[in-house]
Formats: structure tokens, C-alpha cells, sequence
């Protein structure tokens, strides 16, 4: 089964290196898109005023960034966000779907010390 998705592209005005900054830098990132991003993989990606569970996953210097995320009581999904140069400037975009998310049923297991 396909799981959903949306995708949405903008051109812009701005070459790929200039996009690219304002993707990953902190305070641009949350006023461009509303999230702060550790630009690393392994880093965090957080929502103000949200609790949100999310990890960097892939970068591609100046071409993309992917990240998964979930709210603590929601369905997770992974964004991905493509940075293309264009004759005018620089195509973005973003990409996010929903993501298989299943809980086994195993009860956690605990390690007692010897």
C-alpha cells in the first residue's frame, strides 16, 4: 500500500547556496519554514511551541535536506526538501509523507543489575 504524500514546489529568486542557508540556518529556518534544524545528520528538528520528536536523516550540501518528525501522539513522516538551481534563481521542494508506523505488541524488556 502507498502511503500518502504532498509535494509542493515554488520558484525563486535566489541562487541555490542563498536557499540552502536559509533552509538550515536557525533563525531563518523558523521564520521560512517554522522549524529549526540542526543541519547535521543525527541532528534535531524542532517546532517552537510544539512537542515534537525529530531527527536529520540525509543531507546533500546546497541540494537537500531529509528529516523525519511525529508529534508525540502522531503519525510519523519523513520531509525532504530539494533545492534545484533554475534559470532565474532556484526551484524548492518540499516533499512530505506520511510514514509506516506499527507498534509490535512486545512488552519492553529490562535489564536487572547483577
Amino acid at each position: 500500500m502507498d502511503l500518502p504524500e504532498v509535494k509542493r514546489s515554488v520558484e525563486i529568486e535566489a541562487e541555490p547556496d542563498e536557499v540552502w542557508e536559509r533552509v538550515v540556518d536557525g533563525d531563518l529556518s523558523e521564520e521560512w519554514l517554522g522549524v529549526t534544524v540542526e543541519p547535521r545528520v543525527g541532528g534535531n528538528v524542532r517546532v517552537p511551541d510544539k512537542e515534537m520528536i525529530g531527527t536529520v536523516e540525509e543531507i546533500v550540501p546546497e541540494e537537500s535536506i531529509t528529516w523525519s518528525w511525529r508529534e508525540v501522539d502522531g503519525d510519523p513522516s519523513q520531509v525532504t526538501i530539494k533545492i534545484e538551481p533554475t534559470e532565474h534563481g532556484s526551484r524548492v521542494t518540499v516533499t512530505e509523507r506520511l510514514l509506516d508506523y506499527q507498534i509490535t505488541g512486545v512488552r519492553p524488556f529490562y535489564a536487572q543489575a547483577a
